[in-house]
């Protein structure tokens, strides 16, 4: 992916989608949400004035994990949805206290040098 956007619906905590968008003119091929390769590309920094807070996708229990990759289209959006109040996500401070007055979100996606991510060409 060459760029990601955040899509968001009014709540507290934050809820939406994180848009990858492959700006490239060849297909990408990314992971799907379900399993813990999937589930660990996308994490969030909450700035509050001189503070970051990091929330990350807490470890899930799987009943099948397996990596799923899919391939993004040259010019296509991903839309991977999220709502940092499920109850899936873990937050380094209260809620309240992350979430306040004057926060920004910003979305990181990040794919970690694996052999699975090796074999199915993600990135």
């Amino acid at each position: 992916m060459t760029s990601i956007e955040i899509e968001l619906r009014s709540s507290a905590p934050p809820a939406g989608a994180v848009a990858l968008v492959n700006t490239r003119d060849v297909a990408v091929r990314t992971w799907r949400l379900g399993n813990e390769w999937g589930d660990q590309m996308i994490s969030f920094e909450v700035v509050r004035g001189e503070a970051m807070t990091l929330v990350v996708r807490a470890p899930q229990v799987y009943t099948r994990n397996v990596p799923s990759p899919i391939s993004v289209p040259a010019g296509a959006r991903h839309p991977v949805p999220f709502d940092l109040g499920d109850g899936t996500w873990r937050l380094e401070a209260p809620a309240s206290e992350v979430f306040a007055a004057g926060a920004s979100l910003v979305a990181v996606y990040e794919v970690p040098e694996s052999r699975e991510a090796s074999e199915a060409g993600v990135r």
